[in-house]
């Protein structure tokens, strides 16, 4: 099946569920690098893009185990989903590199492949598709999403590759007992 080929997760759970600390403590054990973007009141789509950019290179260029969590709270504008949709599914998003960028990192995959004596024509189209599978295979995405109210069950039909490209884990909320339970391990020091 696809989608567990690629390691992208749909986690679904109401805040304080776990998502987040299970997806970073994950990352941590699989020795991988976390990727999240830092929202602001300024944050618009070019600072989306210059991170989803900077995330692609991350992986496709360094080489670098990514796991990028993203979290429905982030979401300023839907354009931000269709392009995460775009990365599920192709491993991309259409015109995100200006041509000088483009033109770097076809560079740097011509280096890569020479060093590593992949068999690949040095065309520009050929390195550009070398750097899409590295993102592919290095880049992993976590989507934390709420099931509450109708924004969840709108974006699923609108971007099907949150469906058909993740694996999809239900967090239920905390027993009572179990919150206790931490809270007073918490504060059994306090006087």
């Amino acid at each position: 099946n696809r989608s567990s080929d690629l390691g992208h997760v749909l986690l679904v759970g109401i805040g304080g569920s776990g998502r987040q600390s299970a997806t970073k403590l994950a990352t941590f054990m699989a020795d991988f690098e976390l990727f999240q973007i830092e929202i602001t009141k300024n944050y618009t789509s070019v600072e989306w893009r210059d991170d989803i950019k900077k995330m692609m290179v991350k992986a496709g260029c360094e080489g670098k185990r990514t796991v990028f969590l993203f979290s429905d709270n982030q979401i300023k504008e839907e354009s931000f989903v269709e392009d995460i949709n775009m990365i599920l599914n192709t491993g991309d998003v259409p015109n995100l590199f200006p041509p000088d960028e483009k033109a770097e990192i076809i560079e740097k995959m011509q280096a890569l492949a020479r060093q590593e004596g992949k068999k690949i024509e040095a065309t520009p189209l050929a390195m550009y598709n070398y750097f899409i599978e590295r993102v592919k295979a290095r880049l992993h995405i976590a989507l934390a999403m709420s099931p509450i109210g109708d924004a969840l069950r709108n974006r699923l039909r609108m971007f099907p590759s949150l469906i058909n490209c993740c694996t999809i884990d239900w967090f239920q909320a905390w027993p009572d007992d179990a919150l206790e339970l931490v809270a007073n391990k918490f504060l059994e020091d306090v006087e």
